[in-house]
């Protein structure tokens, strides 16, 4: 049989954006200028989109290093993604895990989950499969609703590192489904087509229990 193969997922989270854009741009920078790693990022993130005019990449790029440099979590994730795909700066996969690493460590599910993309698939680093999975079941704890979808994946297939496991597969597809990731359906469906309806009932019974908090 012929899977349809389901690209991975890396998270373009939404970077919250402040409200009152003019009012709020002479108190960031104030606040920025005095050392407030949270408005250092929100004033880099305002030049970034040029909110207040013409947009200023560079100029935000400094702000967001600066509060990195501060531990500010939102910054480390921005470099992150800034890194990852290559936007006001070079691409480099490693300095995007390395960033991910540090504002993963601070408990941000979004990090997380990119982490865990770029350990499955191995860029800016070696791959580890054992990390990916427990980072994106973290992610799928915290409300990343398409690290299901990535672990369902990621047992669908088998590879150097890990077992195929079609039970486990539609396991994380059935919660993917269960929040509304119409991304899983065919997969899903091939993988129920190779499985009795005892796996199948595992499968489900699996979900649930992850579900209710009675497994990993």
């Amino acid at each position: 049989m012929t899977f349809t193969v389901c690209v991975p997922l890396s998270a373009v989270a939404q970077v919250p954006v402040p409200d009152g854009y003019s009012e709020a741009m002479g108190w960031y920078r104030k606040a920025a200028e005095a050392g407030d790693p949270k408005a250092m990022f929100y004033l880099g993130l305002t030049l970034e989109q040029g909110l207040q005019g013409e947009a200023q990449p560079e100029t935000a790029l400094k702000w967001y290093r600066r509060s990195a440099a501060l531990g500010y979590s939102l910054a480390e994730f921005k470099l992150g993604l800034l890194y990852q795909f290559g936007h006001a700066v070079e691409r480099d996969a490693a300095l995007a895990r390395a960033w991910y690493e540090k504002a993963a460590g601070q408990g941000m599910p979004d990090a997380k989950f990119n982490l865990a993309y770029l350990l499955e698939v191995g860029e800016g680093g070696a791959a580890d499969f054992g990390r990916a999975v427990r980072l994106y079941k973290e992610a799928a704890r915290a409300g990343i609703a398409e690290a299901y979808l990535n672990l369902g994946n990621l047992f669908s297939r088998p590879s150097r590192e890990n077992e195929q496991d079609m039970i486990e597969a539609l396991k994380w597809l059935t919660l993917a489904q269960s929040k509304g990731l119409t991304e899983a359906d065919t997969l899903a469906a091939q993988v129920r087509e190779l499985l009795s309806p005892i796996e199948v009932r595992d499968a489900q019974v699996r979900a649930r229990r992850w579900t209710e908090g009675l497994s990993d």
